[in-house]
């Protein structure tokens, strides 16, 4: 009768390119209880095999590893202790009455012995708890003869590994289809007697198929995935993703050996570039208009636009740009913008950036000598509905020279920008244009971030029709409004082609102006727009100024707060004071 008390094994036991002893260390025994079988279980290398499970080829078990010992009656499953995870030796634990005999199998399953020849059962499924490298046991085929209180186990076969990359987040029912040109699931024969044992494969007559089914709740997740296979030459070999019954992306080798020394390792990606609640995308277009009910798109990789995008009428939608980069170049006016928020369109984007560029001069544009700038109006953004900025960087790269916008908004328009979000003009020219000939209210809401352009915010009535007052409100309650023009530095210009003023509202409560508020440009200096500033810094050197007539803008522009560096003084409101303070004019309620 065999002992059945046992030993831990000790010390690293590699699955690598060096010989090792079949050696077990005695250490302490667990305690037993009616008929626990214990086996201490380690990984014999006399050959230079290279199955392994990471890349420098050491062999470890997992957690909930199961062998199975031959006993009189089968097959009898032993399970090795947690405390042994990670560890390339380790005590299993077996509860049953049958005495022992000569051979272990890795992992446990169907498998049988009768006068030493083994069959041994690959299983044509498998389920993951995770897909995560290291949590996952492989399940080489191994066997062994037990000897004393242990084994010391030996490759039959081998696996792939294939690696799979930008696993988009999906429902519970996800599965990776590993096909073959020949078996790899099913009854194999190995004859233990041999020195060295092995199960190979065969033409396939069914059993060329292995699902591993898994779920992932992580947009752009790696997986590892471990097929145990049989040995030899395989012609074809493709790996498929598949959400439910949805395909994601499949791949396919060819002409692969198989061998104890060579196991092969693969990786393939999936081609998508947005999702929505788990379902992908191969077109940011098509997500967006797929998005219902202010479901959010999350891009998943860098996209290379070959053609505008369009959120349309009705549409409401967040569009998270996961850190990623939408980017777009115009090559004629028929495609002068990246995306084109519609009239009754919703749109938030948050989190990555957007940039833009018209590159091809207009041919129309300028005469004898045509200019090396585009002679077409370009926007990154053209805003004819609501529109959020959330952390978000949105660039306009146009050469100087033509007319190019960060985000252009038309009668209608709303946009409000927020926290940590940058738009720059890094071209040149206007970052937020206001252009409204009268059909409807235009409202901009600079809460934070960064707006840097030759303009930070052009306000443009459009219309040469005096008898219109198209409505504008500009709001700035923080964030930085840059001009990065050495001549006129104007943060913000209020400018109209003949429209009246008299609709333009400025209310400032916060901010900083790196550069000045300028009023009545153009033509229509009748009525003037009406700026209250209650806070906020300037820093341009008047901080604000108009081209209409001086007693008409006493009355237009009111101060109760805000820092200057000209004193303020005449625009100051009843109950307020301008006061010199570390060279700023600061505007404080009268004592």
């Amino acid at each position: 009768m065999k002992q059945i008390s046992y030993i831990i094994m000790a010390g690293a036991m590699l699955l690598a390119l060096s010989c090792q002893k079949d050696e077990l260390q005695v250490d302490a025994v667990p305690d037993g209880a009616g008929h626990l079988k214990t086996l201490t279980v380690g990984v014999a290398e006399e050959q230079d095999t290279r199955v392994g499970f990471d890349e420098t080829n050491s062999f470890y078990w997992h957690k909930s590893d199961r062998i199975g010992v031959i006993t009189t009656a089968g097959f009898k499953e032993m399970v090795i202790g947690d405390q042994y995870h990670r560890q390339s030796s380790g005590v299993f634990t077996g509860d049953f009455v049958e005495e022992m005999g000569d051979y272990v199998v890795y992992p446990y399953g169907g498998h049988r012995l009768v006068d030493g020849q083994l069959t041994y059962v690959l299983p044509a499924s498998y389920t993951y708890n995770t897909i995560e490298e290291e949590e996952n046991s492989f399940n080489p085929p191994m066997a062994g003869r037990i000897e004393g209180n242990g084994a010391m186990l030996r490759h039959l076969g081998s696996f792939f590994k294939i690696t799979v990359t930008r696993i988009p987040a999906g429902g519970d029912d996800m599965k990776l289809v590993f096909t073959a040109d020949r078996r790899i699931a099913g009854e194999f024969l190995a004859d233990l007697s041999d020195e060295t044992p092995v199960i190979t494969t065969e033409e396939a007559e069914g059993g060329n198929s292995v699902t591993i089914n898994f779920s992932n709740s992580v947009s752009g997740a790696v997986g590892t995935f471990y097929i145990p296979a049989p040995l030899g030459t395989y012609g074809s070999l493709t790996a498929e993703l598949f959400d439910g019954d949805v395909s994601l992306g499949s791949k396919t080798w060819t002409d692969q050996t198989v061998s104890r020394m060579t196991p092969k390792r693969g990786v393939m990606g999936i081609e998508y570039v947005a999702e929505i609640e788990g379902i992908t995308y191969k077109s940011l277009q098509s997500a967006i208009d797929d998005a219902t009910d202010g479901q959010t798109v999350t891009v998943v990789s860098d996209v290379d636009l070959d053609a505008p995008l369009v959120v349309t009428s009705g549409k409401t939608v967040v569009l998270d740009l996961n850190g990623k980069t939408v980017s777009d170049v115009a090559t004629s006016a028929s495609a002068s913008y990246l995306l084109n928020v519609k009239a009754g369109a919703d749109v938030t984007i948050k989190n990555g950036t957007l940039s833009f560029a018209a590159t091809t001069p207009d041919t129309s544009w300028g005469g004898e000598g045509l200019p090396d700038y585009p002679g077409y109006a370009n926007n990154t953004i053209r805003n004819e509905g609501t529109l959020t900025i959330e952390n978000a960087v949105l660039e306009n790269k146009t050469k100087k020279g033509g007319a190019s916008y960060v985000v252009d908004n038309y009668a209608g328009a709303k946009l409000t920008i927020n926290e940590g979000s940058v738009l720059n003009q890094a071209g040149g020219d206007i970052a937020i244009r206001m252009f409204n000939g009268g059909a409807g209210a235009i409202d901009v809401t600079i809460n934070g971030g960064t707006v840097s352009g030759y303009r930070a915010v052009w306000i443009q009535l459009a219309s040469s029709n005096a008898a219109v007052a198209p409505v504008m409100n500009l709001t700035v309650t923080g964030g930085t409004l840059t001009s990065i023009d050495p001549t006129y530095n104007q943060a913000v210009y209020s400018y109209s082609y003949g429209n009246d003023m008299k609709n333009v509202l400025i209310n400032v409560s916060g901010g900083t102006f790196n550069g000045d508020i300028a009023l009545t440009g153009g033509a229509n200096k009748t009525n003037l727009e009406t700026l209250n500033i209650s806070g906020g810094t300037f820093n341009g050197a008047w901080g604000f100024y108009s081209y209409g007539d001086d007693a008409k803008s006493l009355e237009a522009i009111t101060l109760t707060g805000g820092s200057f560096l000209e004193n303020p003084s005449d625009y100051v409101a009843a109950g307020y004071k301008a006061v010199l303070t570390d060279g700023l004019w600061r505007v404080v309620p009268a004592e």
